[in-house]
């Protein structure tokens, strides 16, 4: 008898594991194909890989390039994340930057984004002093709002914006509109990214995981988080550095 409960009970904290599995992934999924649909609807913004990267090679080098975070999945690095940390690293090894900030906190997962990214960029050959994070951004925008605080605190006066193209168009038609960030935008290029060597991620996870965490979905209604990937909040702090500046 005792036995059966055992079993029920590990079967019962089975599924909610994998039910728990299966949101994660539908929330990863969504915000992909949120930022695609963004970008499809904001195709006059649309950041073409090829014109871009030509500008990005007549403007070089940068003195950093931002990238922003996607949530980890606990023992698994999504190739997401993987192409964003690769590209970092082919700009950084030829000359294209000569600093990467990565931005992201822990938003849907237990894990801070950029600390992430950042041990893989180490892993790749990035030398640690030229990695900085940003561990506060939730949102796109923010994720170009906090590393820009941190580029403008080391002095960083050329900075540009690198990840793949949905999310290159979308941060760039609401900082052309709104924000007005100066930043250059580096959109992967894939059929480049093909020739770099791809290396395994051999970190320690658990450097970046935060105790006692909540979601944002726990945290936020959804309207709100949709408030917060438009800028609101970013415009916000904007507004109060402007006033304090005065």
């Amino acid at each position: 008898m005792y036995g059966t409960l055992l079993r029920v009970k590990f079967i019962r904290f089975s599924n909610r594991s994998k039910m728990k599995d299966w949101k994660i992934r539908l929330i990863l999924f969504t915000s992909v194909f949120y930022f695609n649909a963004c970008a499809f609807v904001n195709r006059r913004y649309y950041t073409d890989p090829g014109i871009y990267f030509e500008a990005a090679k007549a403007n070089a080098p940068y003195d950093a390039v931002i990238v922003p975070g996607f949530p980890h999945v606990k023992d698994s690095m999504t190739s997401i994340v993987q192409n964003r940390v690769l590209w970092a690293w082919y700009l950084y090894e030829n000359g294209f930057a000569k600093n990467v900030i990565f931005s992201g906190g822990a938003v849907y997962t237990p894990y801070k984004e950029s600390e992430i990214m950042a041990m893989y960029a180490i892993q790749l050959g990035i030398p640690k002093e030229h990695v900085f994070v940003d561990t506060q951004a939730e949102h796109s925008t923010e994720n170009l709002y906090y590393s820009y605080k941190i580029a403008q605190k080391n002095q960083f006066k050329r900075v540009a914006f690198a990840t793949d193209i949905a999310q290159s168009s979308f941060v760039y038609s609401l900082n052309n509109e709104e924000l007005k960030i100066p930043v250059d935008f580096i959109p992967i290029v894939y059929d480049t990214l093909k020739t770099v060597v791809r290396i395994e991620p051999n970190i320690n996870q658990q450097e970046a995981h935060v105790e006692d965490f909540v979601s944002i979905v726990d945290r936020e209604s959804i309207w709100k988080r949709l408030r917060g990937t438009r800028g609101d909040k970013v415009k916000k702090m904007m507004r109060g550095d402007r006033m304090n500046s005065l």
